[in-house]
């Protein structure tokens, strides 16, 4: 009997190096292959269980196909296409020295097994912290397969697979309950009561409808803007599953209620789950608000209304929420460009140790945290390796303190930005973001 090779800690060896993935063709071909079995096992079901006319049943097959092919193309082409131009976005930012501090500050655990897995490194005793560091910064092969691994882990073909397959099967479900339950060629008004809750099939084609159109425009928005999320498809599913349920809350004539559900189908469920918040929560009085004022992002230079509540919609609504962020998975949730993303959160790490005086820097350009890096480096000896020169770091110091404390003393608010600028330099974050976005040395 065989065993794997285990490491001092017990796990089972893995081979980082040699981790490999499915080609766009092979992803192209598994997702058309999930979509061939939605539809033909539906089909049989239909076919067995269905005590209806051959019309309803041959209608509940050919809407069912062209429905769920309508709602699997735009994911197939994501998957196949889309998705690879935004892995090449974070490669093109995170390369070498870049790659190496980004998993040394949001993957350090994920890093350091991988070293002893490969053997580069023996378990890190206490005050070793140096040695695996040092290590990560040699064996940058190591660390493109690691990214590779962590990136198609949270965000590839598997995670996306179960939803898309869930999404395809509500949907075919739902054009097989409208193929039972709508009456052609009888003479029967589509307005005639159905046993579906009852109300009628137009009604019932109104609510569906409305969903349909939502998920599709939805989703072909979120792939344009390279944006598209697991939580997205699994949010897409959950809106056809509550597309009846929601016909029932309008009320009125056949003409008036057909309308209203379309156009509360088409409604984004963020937008009708703050109408519900709304209605089963109290409003904050004017006391309460002053009382807990948002850390609002659009403090942050760069940040508009629009932007801010695509944050709030990923949980982000502090400036202390963005600095702690990551920045790899922010970017994909909200869809923004990685660059941007960075900025953002360099400018957070600023506005933390700053306060709301940190946009007072803007105009000199230190509100963000590589150029703080730099000028502490000046400030400290000498200039960092491939860093710009700085000249006259002293009066560089001395306007910052101006402005931040004006009717200070200026030799006590001198040592203030001293002590501030070292600490935001100091940080991980920064130490990351001055290898992945470093000004030109040249200048």
């Amino acid at each position: 009997m065989t065993t794997r090779e285990t490491t001092e800690l017990g796990r089972p060896k893995q081979q980082v190096l040699k981790a490999t993935h499915l080609t766009p063709t092979a992803r192209a071909f598994l997702l058309g292959i999930c979509l061939v079995v939605v539809n033909v096992t539906g089909f049989l079901i239909l076919w067995l269980l269905m005590e209806r006319p051959p019309a309803h049943r041959n209608f509940a097959v050919i809407l069912g196909g062209f429905v769920t092919v309508l709602i699997g193309a735009p994911f197939i082409a994501f998957l196949c296409i889309v998705w690879y131009s935004r892995y090449r976005e974070f490669e093109n930012s995170l390369k070498g020295d870049a790659l190496s501090a980004y998993l040394q500050r949001y993957w350090s655990k994920r890093l350091i097994d991988s070293l002893i897995d490969e053997s580069i490194i023996k378990v890190p005793s206490t005050g070793e912290d140096s040695v695996w560091r040092k290590a990560a910064d040699e064996q940058l092969n190591l660390c493109d397969r690691l990214f590779a691994r962590i990136y198609h882990e949270q965000y590839g073909l598997t995670p996306f697979v179960p939803p898309y397959l869930i999404l395809l099967c509500i949907a075919y479900a739902a054009c097989a309950l409208l193929g039972c339950t709508y009456e052609f060629g009888t003479g029967i008004a589509p307005t005639v009561t159905t046993g579906v809750y009852g109300i009628s099939a137009e009604v019932l084609m109104a609510s569906l409808g409305g969903a349909l159109m939502f998920i599709v425009s939805d989703s072909v928005l979120s792939i344009r803007r390279k944006s598209l999320n697991v939580a997205d498809v699994y949010w897409y599913a959950l809106r056809i599953m509550l597309a009846i349920p929601l016909s029932l809350v309008i009320g009125g004539t056949d003409a008036v209620r057909t309308a209203g559900v379309f156009a509360l189908g088409t409604f984004p469920l963020d937008a009708l789950m703050k109408i519900v918040r709304r209605i089963g929560f109290p409003q904050l009085g004017q006391t309460e608000k002053d009382q807990d004022t948002p850390d609002k992002l659009l403090t942050l230079n760069g940040v508009t209304l629009p932007i801010e509540s695509i944050f709030a919609a990923e949980g982000v609504n502090s400036v202390e929420q963005l600095g702690a962020s990551d920045p790899v998975l922010l970017s994909i949730r909200t869809g923004f460009p990685f660059r941007y993303t960075l900025r953002l959160c360099s400018q957070s790490i600023v506005r933390r140790h700053l306060g709301d005086d940190a946009v007072k820097l803007i105009p000199i350009g230190l509100a963000d945290v590589v150029p703080i890096y730099f000028v502490v480096k000046a400030l400290d000896g000498g200039n960092a390796k491939n860093a710009p020169k700085v000249d006259g770091v002293d009066d560089v110091i001395k306007d910052a303190a101006v402005r931040l404390f004006p009717a200070d003393d200026d030799s006590q608010a001198v040592s203030i930005v001293k002590m501030k600028f070292r600490q935001i330099a100091a940080e991980e974050f920064t130490v990351m973001l001055a290898r992945i976005t470093p000004l030109d040395p040249g200048l």
